[in-house]
């Protein structure tokens, strides 16, 4: 796979709103976006929060693209430790994007079988973890060739029998 085509987008965003539902997760907002941060879909469950959390998924899947890494990872980057100038270098980088980007889990890379990175998933409205999850676990039941970054969930809320 070269790049996300709309079905591929398409198919993964119904795969998190299905994960989300089979676990009883609050409603959430998803944005697939493609490798250059461009959204190929946007979905938003009933009963999510529309003031927001569209916003905050569609940030934590442009932080991937921006950064190369899941939006946890970029968090965990500048927070690790006692370093306070690599907090601050952290929220510059935020701000600097126009508060495009996202500290907290939620964010999923999506990479082809060559590393090329094809795009990235941002879930919100439920847990961090819960986001991030929902995100990973469609990706792994779609039976793409995409691996993912994070390539395991920390999630302790998971409802459903894990096939991984």
């Amino acid at each position: 796979m070269k790049r996300l085509t709309l079905e591929i987008a398409d198919k993964l965003a119904n795969g998190v709103i299905s994960c989300v539902k089979r676990n009883n997760f609050s409603p959430i907002a998803v944005n697939i976006v493609d490798a250059n941060a461009n959204v190929l879909v946007q979905k938003r469950m009933d009963g999510c929060i529309h003031v927001g959390i569209p916003e905050f998924s569609y940030a934590k899947a442009y932080t991937c693209i921006a950064m190369s890494q899941s939006s946890r990872e970029f968090r965990d980057k500048y927070t690790n430790g006692d370093s306070s100038s690599k907090f601050c270098q952290m929220n510059s980088m935020i701000s600097i994007s126009g508060g495009k980007m996202a500290a907290f889990p939620g964010g999923v890379l999506l990479k082809g079988v060559n590393n090329e990175v094809l795009g990235a998933i941002g879930v919100s409205g439920a847990s961090g973890d819960e986001d991030e999850y929902v995100g990973l676990r469609s990706v792994w039941d779609s039976g793409l060739q995409i691996s993912t970054q994070p390539a395991e969930h920390c999630c302790s809320t998971v409802k459903e029998e894990e096939a991984k």
